[in-house]
Parts: structure tokens; C-alpha cells; sequence
């Protein structure tokens, strides 16, 4: 049967004591709205989320990702039953199943939602709940039973002592006939002491009128770690990473120190790459096989390719880096560089909106923004690009095969030709031919004596 997902996401977060949303915030890298949207979009023919407070900026950011995603804004907080009112055009003529879940569950996946889906399906139920046990039942809704047959959920504020004893408790994660939505989302009254309309209540109702109610018991009570609070934020992205890490090195690669490692969702790596920790490793980088990144490093929106050594407490955000590189230690790479295959940016280099060709070595104490460099060019230690006259950013082309010596600075616009060679200690200031050697220093001078007629001692051994 077909399924469409609801999510609901409307809750205020205000225990989160923040100006941003709650369901925008992030676990492992990945807003937890977006995580939800990641876990059921597999399973569902279509996706809608009701919204509450600044929902034209939500709108903004959901629609920036999924711009399929239908959009509901709940006005007042009502309730969870009324927030799912609120999207009654997404499911009334829709012949399915309608899977209801929160918007604040960032640690669910798409296997344990698929496996609830093909329970009730296979049972051609009218309504499932997915229910879990977990170690503390505290501020969970219960689920009533009567042996096997289910009687309600009831919230803990509602509870009385002999139902909080009780272990199961409910997900906050339904399967309903979207029919049964239909007709009876407006039969939950909100005789509670929130004086909110429970969507809790509906299994309840529909149980009363003799259809089909089943309650699943989820295996792993992780996946419903929800985020009121920035402790449970916390949790739930240490839960997250710990997850990414355990899949990464059961498919080859090599953690050392994992409790120091942070890798967020989003990151690719390939087998037979080794992260020695500390290090942290984010957002949407990838990293091909045979990789050795050392400790200390900040890797961040980047593409690594094969055989690349990251030595110790180098930085390097969205940048591209080709197969056979070296990097660092303590180089900063910014955003914009691009390393093509076997080159070394060494101890102390910063890069900036740079493409570094084929065989290019920078191995000390350089800055080289908005610059282009040749194949098998070598940047001496000291070199600078002066690229910013205080007004504009200008570029410095470097060609094939060029020697730049130690300390040299390229005031940019300038274009040094291929095969040449600057000084050590220069200052370039115009263009350079190729096949040239361009030097640019003041006359050496020598006074002899000079501490002796500033008044000073000088001896001579």
C-alpha cells in the first residue's frame, strides 16, 4: 500500500533557550528535521511537515534541500492532534497509509521505520504505534494494554501511579489509514491537563470503534532519543557519531583513538584510510582509500583523493585535493584551494583560492591566495602573495617549472612566465618573462664600526 510521511514540528523548543528553531539545529552535522526527512524519504511516496513559529524562514531552509516537501504551519499550539489537522488537504483523498511521526527523533533510520511499515502492513492494520522500552520510562506516554489487545496511551501528566509503571511506552511514530485520519482527526478532545488535542488519543478512539489497533515494539530504544534541551542535543549527536564511526570501520576504515574522533553524517571515506585521533572530520568532505589523516587535523567540505598524508594540525575547508598529496604539518588550507595530483604544501602554508598544478611543492612559511601555479614550480620558505591593495583582491600567475626564492614577495596583479627564476629576498612588481631570472633587492651596505660611534662596545675576536 502506499505511504505518505506527516512530520510534526511544530513545538516551540523553548527548553532549548535558542533563537533558531529547534528542529534546525544540528546532530552530527545534519539539522534534525533534515535527518528526519533523510530517514523517511525512502519509504514514503511523499513528505509533509507542519511548521509552527518563523515559518517563512523554515520554509526557506526546508525548500533550499527539499523543495518537494509539502508545508503546513500550525498557528497556535494545540496540540499534536491538531498539528496533524492542520495538514488535512496533504492525506484526505489519498488512498494509503499515512506514517506520523515528531520532527525532533534525529537519531531514527530508515531500516527501523521500513520494519514497522511492513509489520502493518502485512497485518492490514488501521493504526500501529512503535513503541520501545526504555531503562528509564520517565516523561514518556505509556501504552495501556489489556493483554494483547490495546486500550490507549496515556501522557505522564495524566498517569496515575500504576500506569507510570509501566515499561512500554510509546515512540511518538504511527501508521494510519489515511481515511481513518480523515474522519476521526477532529473526534481528540483536549480534556487533559495541557487542555491540548493529544494525536495519542486517536488509537484510542479508533480502538473503541473496533478497528484494527497494533502496537510494535521497537529493538533499539536509541532511535527515539528525542531534543527538548541542549544536554539531549548533545546526546543524540554523540549517539549519532558514534554510529557514523562504528559503520565506517566496520566497511575498512581505520580509527585510532575513536572516542577523540568527531566524523558528522555526511562524510565519505573510503577503505584502507587511517584517522589517527584526535580529529574532526565535517560536513560534506569525502576521503578516497589509502588516506592517512593525522592528529590534530580540521577537515571540513572537502575531497580528498587517494594516498594523501594530512600530517598533524592542519586545517583544510572546502578545498579539493588530488591523489599522492601532502599536507602539512599545521597548514592551513582555505576555501577555494585546489591541489592537484603529488603536491606538498608543507609546515606553515596558507592557501587561499589557490590552484596548486601537478607537482608544485610549498614547503615553509608561505601565504599563496588568488594564485595559479604551474606544474613542478617550487615556492621557496617566506614567499607571500600580496594580493589585497586594501580595496580589491588581485591574482598572481606563476607558470611551469619556476623557482621562487626565499622571502620573496609577488606583488599581485603580476604573472611570473614559465622556466623562470625569482631571488630569494625579491620583491616583484611586474610581470616576469619566461626563461628569466628577476631580482629585485636594495645595494648591499657596510659600515664599518657603527656600534662604536653610537657609543657602543665593539669587540673583535
Amino acid at each position: 500500500m502506499k505511504t505518505r510521511a506527516l512530520i510534526l514540528a511544530a513545538g516551540e523548543g523553548t527548553r532549548m533557550r535558542s533563537q533558531l528553531s529547534k528542529v534546525f539545529h544540528e546532530v552530527a552535522g545534519i539539522p534534525i528535521l533534515f535527518r528526519v526527512c533523510q530517514a523517511v524519504g525512502p519509504l514514503s511516496e511523499k513528505t509533509a511537515v507542519v511548521l509552527g513559529k518563523n515559518f517563512n524562514q523554515s520554509k526557506v531552509k526546508i525548500h533550499a534541500l527539499y523543495p518537494d516537501v509539502s508545508l503546513f504551519h500550525q498557528n497556535e499550539r494545540l496540540g499534536t492532534g491538531h498539528a496533524a489537522s492542520c495538514a488535512l488537504p496533504f492525506y484526505k483523498n489519498f488512498d494509503g497509509y499515512v506514517l506520523v511521526l515528531p520532527g525532533d527523533l534525529p537519531l531514527l533510520r530508515t531500516e527501523s521505520l521500513s520494519q514497522f511499515l511492513k509489520q502493518a502492513q502485512t497485518e492490514e492494520v488501521d493504526c500501529a504505534i512503535l513503541a520501545f522500552k526504555p531503562e528509564n520510562p520517565s516523561g514518556y506516554g505509556r501504552i495501556v494494554s489489556f493483554g494483547n489487545t490495546f486500550v490507549s496511551i496515556v501522557e505522564e501528566k495524566d498517569a496515575s501511579p500504576e500506569e507510570k509503571n509501566i515499561p512500554l511506552v510509546n515512540g511518538g511514530v504511527y501508521v494510519f489509514r489515511a481515511r481513518h485520519l480523515v474522519e476521526f482527526i477532529h473526534s481528540i478532545g483536549n480534556h487533559n491537563v495541557q487542555n491540548e488535542y493529544y494525536l495519542t488519543d486517536l488509537p484510542a478512539i479508533l480502538a473503541e470503534k473496533g478497528f484494527n489497533i497494533r502496537v510494535f515494539t521497537a529493538e533499539n530504544p536509541d532511535d527515539f532519543l528525542g531534543v527538548n534541551n541542549r544536554a539531549q542535543l548533545a546526546a543524540a549527536d554523540q549517539t549519532a557519531v558514534n554510529r557514523k564511526k562504528h559503520d565506517l570501520m566496520l566497511s575498512g576504515v581505520t580509527i585510532l583513538n575513536p572516542e577523540s574522533v568527531r566524523i558528522e553524517e555526511a562524510v565519505e571515506i573510503e577503505p584502507d584510510t587511517c584517522i589517527y585521533g584526535p580529529a574532526h572530520i565535517l560536513g560534506d568532505t569525502k576521503i578516497q582509500s589509502g588516506c592517512v589523516i593525522q592528529a590534530g587535523t580540521v577537515i571540513q567540505d572537502t575531497t580528498i583523493g587517494e594516498n594523501c598524508q594530512i600530517k598533524p594540525y592542519s586545517v583544510i575547508t572546502e578545498s579539493t585535493i588530488s591523489a599522492n598529496c601532502s599536507v602539512g604539518p599545521m597548514a592551513h588550507l582555505r576555501p577555494g584551494t585546489v591541489l592537484k595530483a603529488s603536491v606538498k604544501v608543507g609546515n606553515f602554508v596558507e592557501t587561499k583560492k589557490a590552484t596548486l598544478h601537478q607537482g608544485v611543492k610549498a614547503s615553509h612559511l608561505s601565504y599563496l591566495g588568488d594564485t595559479e601555479i604551474g606544474e613542478e614550480s617550487n615556492i621557496g620558505a617566506g614567499t607571500i602573495t600580496c594580493n589585497y591593495d586594501g580595496e580589491k583582491k588581485h591574482h598572481t600567475e606563476i607558470g611551469r617549472h619556476v623557482f621562487i626564492g626565499s622571502d620573496s614577495q609577488l606583488v599581485a596583479p603580476v604573472t611570473i612566465g614559465e622556466n623562470s627564476y625569482v631571488g630569494a629576498g625579491s620583491t616583484i612588481t611586474r610581470n616576469v618573462p619566461p626563461c628569466s631570472l628577476a631580482i629585485s633587492r636594495a645595494r648591499q651596505t657596510i659600515i664599518r664600526d657603527w656600534p662604536k660611534k653610537k657609543g657602543k662596545k665593539c669587540s673583535q675576536s
